[in-house]
């Protein structure tokens, strides 16, 4: 079952002589359940392939659909209701509230959407994340990684179509960065969640299901990764 459908995608900036082709007819399918990241270096166009997915710009043409819904045929305030309910967003960094603890950082976008919290299934989560003794903490008073669980388990929390993860172990150290995202790829696996990360660095994109590159806003290249 596919989740998220690409259509030639793009994204263009300027006009004539200096248009800027961010995204320059991009088509992909993700199914239910995979983790796949998306490789490139700076400028590539994988930060704007990422916005576009999470609603969070607009394309210039082309079509991007989430669990079967039109991103681009909502209005705003439709895209965002969406976006909450359906999206959820692992970035760099953290974005933690200060003032709330782990539970309530990780239940917060349920809560605001007026929603009931599975409390059952968020448990399971913070349990499978290692944060059972840690959810009365400040995110003052954790390390990075901890944090970056935090914020793992806060964008799997509303049972979300697709995860999009941000250059997720772009401030952690490598044994911490390789943790979170075996992490990731168990809850992938566990919970049978569609992941989509991007991220400059190959090794870390070996982790994932399928590897797709993209330089110059296309596809360069795509390839199986860490189906074992």
């Amino acid at each position: 079952m596919s989740i998220l459908q690409i259509q030639d995608l793009k994204k263009y900036y300027g006009q004539g002589d200096h248009v800027v082709k961010a995204l320059d007819g991009i088509s992909l399918t993700v199914e239910k359940g995979e983790f796949v990241a998306i490789v490139g270096t700076s400028g590539s166009g994988k930060s704007t392939l990422l916005h576009m997915l999470g609603g969070l710009d607009r394309a210039t043409e082309g079509k991007v659909y989430v669990d079967g819904n039109d991103l681009f045929d909502m209005n705003d305030d439709k895209l965002t209701i969406f976006r909450r309910r359906s999206v959820g967003f692992i970035f760099q960094s953290y974005n933690l509230i200060p003032i709330l603890n782990v539970y309530e950082n990780i239940v917060l976008p349920i809560e605001l959407d007026g929603a009931r919290v599975d409390k059952g299934y968020v448990n399971q989560v913070i349990e499978t994340l290692g944060l059972k003794e840690k959810v009365n903490n400040l995110p003052a008073n954790l390390s990075g990684g901890q944090q970056q669980r935090v914020a793992i388990a806060r964008a799997l929390a509303t049972k979300p179509s697709i995860v999009l993860a941000d250059e997720p172990t772009g401030n952690l150290d490598s044994k911490t960065s390789q943790e979170v995202l075996i992490l990731m790829k168990q809850m992938s696996q566990k919970f049978n969640q569609t992941i989509v990360m991007i991220t400059h660095n190959e090794g870390i994109a070996q982790t994932a299901d399928r590897v797709i590159r993209i330089e110059d806003g296309q596809i360069a290249s795509r390839s199986e990764a860490g189906r074992r």
